[in-house]
């Protein structure tokens, strides 16, 4: 049997080295590597700045897709592997408070939840880290409504602290036929929110339209006295809104305003029925002094080999990512079937380049409900060690 060496000769990293090395590992690694020293430990579990630099470094990495099953499960697939996994969703989001929609900033999901102990119409907020599975309430100034905007983000000088902004009307205040348009801003680190005196000249086209890019919150609007779709983003750092660009002029069935590459917007549109076109379209940086979406590809094959990826204006929001290698990732209500006089959704994760479904994965059938109405609503994440506040 061979013997050892006798000698061993140890090499000790610098530190800084270490770090580096840490922070291109995967996430989930990382929480392996906590238990080898009391440094690495304090490193991962309480340097903010290391996990602002680990997110950084995985920012432009696949994303991970999320939705909330019916059956009450968190469902997250992973677009490179095709594998779904499933957990029990957190008894925070079980009725009377379920999630109504959500908006991605750094791994953390703003999740806006319709309060059915309080009626209709009403909402409250949290912030989940889905990854860290921690979850926090946010104390509202005012009731809040379903049809209220928000928007996630952080100021440039300070990015460790979160911020939310809302825009909407004030009822509870007005009144009766009246109502106050107000803005105000919630910020992590006070725990409180305060008002701001911001606004803009256009009416937003879409609430489910907006995205989070690196700390600015951006929309989809529409001014009607120039008849103009363009992007609006709200600035954390300087507490206004900006007029970034025209969208492209083809507009169709199906509209999806995404991140691309952690620092662009992405658009992508879809015709009809009839041909169901898609055509998607880019920015340059957005930190660039000029801002506009370029046409980045198309997909022209046909409505027999491209799938309708919203089956519903209202009731569907599928989640959508813009790959570098022209391709596009996208889960979805595919189609509805009759199986024995019952109407059944049948849940798909495609990706499709310009030639068509490339990979096709069926995660969920289920029947439809007696109304008719499709839930689907899925999103585009990344996992962080970003802590959701004490």
């Amino acid at each position: 049997m061979a013997q050892a060496p006798a000698n061993r000769v140890r090499v000790w990293l610098p530190f800084e080295l270490v770090e580096e090395i840490l922070c291109r590992t995967p996430v989930e690694s990382l929480f392996r590597f906590k238990e080898t020293c009391k440094q690495w430990n304090a490193l991962i579990s309480n340097d903010i700045k290391f996990k602002q630099k680990h997110l950084d470094h995985h920012i432009r990495t696949p994303e991970r897709f999320l939705r909330i099953d019916d059956d009450r499960a968190v469902q997250i697939m992973d677009p490179v592997t095709g594998i779904l996994k499933e957990r029990p969703i957190p008894n925070d989001f079980l009725d009377p408070r379920p999630i109504s929609w959500m908006v991605h900033c750094d791994g953390l999901m703003l999740c806006i939840c319709e309060d059915w102990e309080r009626g209709g119409g009403y909402v409250r907020l949290a912030v989940w880290n889905p990854f860290l599975r921690r979850i926090r309430w946010i104390e509202p100034s005012v009731d809040y409504w379903i049809d209220d905007y928000f928007g996630v983000g952080y100021d440039d000088a300070s990015r460790d602290n979160y911020k939310i902004l809302r825009f909407g009307y004030n009822r509870s205040s007005s009144p009766p036929g009246d109502t106050i348009r107000v803005f105000e801003i919630y910020e992590f680190m006070s725990d409180s929110w305060r008002g701001i005196n911001a606004g803009f000249a256009a009416d937003l086209y879409v609430e489910w339209e907006c995205v989070s890019v690196k700390g600015k919150m951006y929309w989809v609007a529409y001014e009607e006295t120039d008849e103009r779709y363009f992007i609006l983003c709200f600035d954390f750092s300087e507490d206004i809104f900006k007029d970034v660009c025209d969208c492209p002029e083809f507009w169709g069935y199906s509209n999806r305003l995404e991140c691309f590459n952690g620092d662009r917007l992405s658009f992508l549109t879809q015709d009809g029925e009839e041909s169901r076109d898609i055509e998607v379209w880019m920015t340059n940086k957005l930190s660039d002094e000029i801002v506009s979406f370029a046409n980045y590809f198309n997909v022209t094959t046909g409505p027999d080999l491209i799938p309708r990826l919203q089956f519903h204006d209202f009731h569907t929001r599928p989640g959508v990512a813009i790959g570098k290698h022209r391709n596009i990732m996208a889960w979805c209500e595919a189609t509805v079937e009759e199986e024995e006089d019952e109407r059944v959704s049948v849940f798909t994760f495609y990706e499709i380049d310009e030639t068509g479904v490339v990979r096709e994965i069926e995660t969920r059938r289920r029947e439809q409900d007696d109304d008719g109405g499709l839930s689907i609503f899925s999103y585009v994440y990344v996992r962080s060690l970003i802590p959701v506040p004490e």
